[in-house]
């Protein structure tokens, strides 16, 4: 989760937050990314071949630490959402207006056998619809859920629209043990905030933690503390880093 925004980051002179991503697949800790579960070679051609089968391979989004990655070219998505060509693609902090996953641009790939040069892919995300005007995947939730959740694991979130695959066994409590253990930080010192089922892990298992109002019910139960003020866990982030440091924006 990216808990700052930019104009914080440059306000408080705050690197990029240390903290578990990509549902425990890698921890940023004192601005290096280190990869603690990613797809092996065999897992992403299976995955291919499987999106490729059900003609749903402009569904999916590729995701490493720092860039996600496309196979989709078609004019409607490149209107929606800022895209570049795999050859073109620089590194850039600069803010761009619209992304696929609100911080990362789209690098665009025309072959398939560019997904060998983009390093550690830690999560792939299938859309039902990728941009607004794409027919829907409608086997998205029956058919192709069924081929890959045996071999990977797999996310849907509340609203149904996409599924999120991760590596088998990733795991966001382990990854928080880790940062836990790098800082020597007990378990029960690190506040957790969450909104659904995912999370319910962690939010069990940190000494404090808090879950937005619009949360599914099983988080609700399990958590700390509850927002009655916002569904926004960033906004909960901000709020909870001003009452810690007394800083104010």
């Amino acid at each position: 989760m990216r808990m700052f925004t930019q104009k914080q980051k440059d306000t408080y002179e705050i690197e990029k937050m240390d903290g578990v991503y990509s549902h425990g697949a890698y921890l940023n800790i004192k601005g290096v990314d280190y990869v603690y579960r990613k797809f092996s070679m065999i897992d992403i051609e299976f995955i291919l071949f499987a999106l490729s089968a059900h003609n749903a391979l402009n569904n999916a989004v590729f995701i490493t630490p720092n860039v996600v990655y496309v196979f989709n070219d078609e004019p409607e998505f490149k209107k929606h959402y800022a895209v570049c060509g795999l050859k073109d693609y620089v590194p850039t902090n600069a803010g761009i207006t619209q992304s696929l996953d609100n911080r990362q641009n789209a690098v665009l790939l025309t072959h398939v056998k560019d997904i060998l040069m983009i390093g550690d892919i830690v999560s792939i995300e299938i859309y039902e619809k990728i941009h607004p005007q794409q027919e829907p995947l409608k086997n998205l939730q029956t058919e192709l859920y069924g081929e890959l959740e045996n071999r990977f694991k797999v996310y849907v979130p509340p609203h149904r629209r996409k599924i999120v695959l991760s590596p088998i066994n990733t795991s966001k409590i382990q990854t928080i043990q880790l940062y836990a253990q790098f800082y020597d930080i007990p378990l029960n010192h690190i506040l957790s905030i969450g909104n659904d089922n995912n999370d319910l892990e962690m939010l069990a298992s940190t000494g404090y933690s808090v879950v937005v109002k619009g949360s599914t019910k099983p988080a609700l139960k399990v958590a700390r503390c509850i927002s009655t003020k916002t569904n926004n866990e960033n906004a909960v982030a901000n709020i909870i880093f001003r009452v810690i440091t007394g800083r104010y924006m």
